[in-house]
């Protein structure tokens, strides 16, 4: 973790550095190649789901949302993590409290292969095996993931290994600063529970820390998002300028970086909570630096061998802007996704949203009695 006198500095540290894999950027036109490029494509809604008449499960916060390969769904929501089949009908919850096998404090996130559900607990870290039946197999301790992470979670499972995100928590000594902050990816290996570090990526945040230490707030600037990408990659980005990355576990090396050119966007005006302050250490309140622009790239989902950026671009009447791209990083598509308002809030953070071929599974947070829905959508693409 590197801190620096601002966030000018910061930047042009992480500009200098080579990338990971050491090739050229895919630079791409601002517009995709299809002849119907920047089309507004309003899905249909298929069903929905609620908590309500329910004592099964609630909804706090779901998130993680995750498709399996029978097209189920799976989510996390507090001390809950769900199963769904592609109808909506709830299957199950794997939760279950305690330190013993198969038990955990805090579940962080989920991932489904061919043949099992693998969850990433905490306290004590570990990874458990279910079955599509429930039925716990075994778990895999986590014995690199010691002291405060930014949330792990694991990302990848190829060839006997395990792949995970970890960051340590950002801290700064005095006044708030700008911190690069990197999250490396870790490889587990399922046959000797040994993990080694890989290729790190840095994002970077404005952290406070209290006096002594004891308390830390941070705003990221920049965040890192990364998802599988055709059974084998990572689709990753982290940096707040477009550019996406193919990142490859098996061989630690980015294999492609491509980008398009992209009219930058400026943040939203901040709420009255906002100018206040949403981080309290010390009895006082901070507020978000001001910043230029938003995040080039929100959230990004993968279809068979296309990547979908979730674009800052937002129009009042259209909707959000999709850019896609194939696996050689050429900027094929572009369209406008018009969804209800919940739906749009959620599909511009990561991990809110799952894509499944036609499908589009979003939970939906209703502001105003906070509430959250399941929707699964039918896109029509």
């Amino acid at each position: 973790m590197k801190r620096n006198s601002g966030l000018i500095g910061i930047v042009a540290i992480l500009l200098s550095i080579p990338s990971v894999g050491g090739g050229q950027i895919v630079e791409n036109p601002a517009n995709a190649r299809a002849a119907n490029a920047g089309r507004v494509v309003v899905p249909e809604e298929v069903l929905s789901i609620s908590d309500e008449g329910t004592r099964d499960y609630y909804f706090k916060v779901p998130r993680d949302l995750t498709i399996a390969p029978d097209a189920s769904l799976f989510l996390i929501d507090g001390s809950q993590i769900l199963q769904f089949d592609k109808a909506g009908k709830f299957v199950r919850n794997l939760f279950k409290k305690g330190q013993g096998p198969g038990e955990m404090s805090y579940a962080t996130t989920c991932l489904t292969t061919e043949k099992n559900v693998i969850v990433h607990a905490s306290s004590p870290p570990k990874l458990i095996f279910f079955d599509y039946a429930g039925k716990y197999e075994k778990e895999i301790p986590v014995r690199a993931l010691e002291g405060p992470k930014l949330r792990p979670k694991i990302l990848l499972a190829l060839g006997g290994k395990f792949y995970i995100q970890s960051a340590d928590w950002p801290r700064v000594a005095g006044e708030p600063d700008y911190v690069e902050v990197p999250h490396s990816i870790l490889a587990l290996d399922a046959a000797t529970s040994e993990s080694r570090g890989l290729s790190s990526f840095s994002t970077i945040s404005y952290v406070i820390t209290g006096e002594g230490g004891s308390h830390t707030g941070q705003y990221p600037i920049s965040w890192f998002v990364a998802v599988p990408f055709k059974g084998k990659y990572l689709a990753l980005s982290h940096t707040s300028e477009y550019l996406i990355k193919i990142y490859d576990p098996a061989t630690d090396k980015v294999v492609r970086e491509f980008r398009r050119a992209y009219e930058r966007v400026k943040p939203d005006p901040p709420t009255a909570i906002e100018k206040i302050g949403n981080i309290r250490i010390g009895g006082k309140y901070y507020p978000r630096p001001e910043q230029k622009f938003q995040s080039d790239v929100k959230a990004i989902l993968t279809r068979g061998d296309q990547i979908w950026a979730v674009t800052s671009t937002r129009d009042k009447s259209k909707g959000v802007l999709i850019d896609v791209f194939d696996g050689e990083g050429t900027f094929m598509d572009s369209f406008y996704l018009k969804l209800p308002e919940p739906a749009l809030r959620q599909l511009r953070w990561s991990g809110y949203c799952a894509l499944d071929g036609d499908f589009l599974w979003v939970a939906e947070s209703d502001d105003e009695n906070d509430i959250f829905r399941i929707k699964k959508y039918r896109l029509g693409i």
